[in-house]
């Protein structure tokens, strides 16, 4: 945030070297806030939405979040999952997490502790919130 404007979010796009078509991974850098929505709900539309695909959104790099700035994600959640497919967090911030729990959406979001888990590329658990939130 260079000049008091919120950081721009990057393009979504699947990890370098991924041959998995079925996941996208949009990753969320900077404030997460009120001023940030409409960056967010438009990178969250240019995700790719085909029938059972997976979006997932890495917060590992918020630095502020907002608990209204999360409304994107729900809706960007519903949508995938009324075409079988579903939105899963991984790795949110210290502040990310914080805003998932004081709105109760690590209950109804999947937080997972990295991509590989995300994208059930390595054993997993079964989704839930994220450590440390009271179940």
């Amino acid at each position: 945030m260079a000049d008091g404007q919120p950081e721009r979010l990057p393009e979504a796009a699947p990890p370098a070297g991924s041959a998995d078509p079925d996941f996208a991974v949009l990753i969320v850098r900077g404030r997460m806030d009120l001023a940030a929505l409409p960056t967010l709900r438009e990178r969250l539309r240019r995700l790719p939405r085909a029938p059972g695909s997976l979006l997932i959104v890495d917060l590992s790099e918020v630095t502020d979040c907002c608990p209204l700035a999360l409304g994107p994600l729900v809706a960007a959640a519903r949508r995938a999952r009324s075409q079988g497919g579903d939105l899963r967090l991984v790795l949110p911030s210290p502040a990310a997490r914080a805003a998932l729990q004081t709105s109760g959406l690590n209950r109804l979001l999947p937080v997972f502790p990295g991509l590989d888990t995300a994208t059930g590329t390595a054993a997993a658990g079964p989704p839930g919130p994220p450590e440390g939130a009271a179940a």
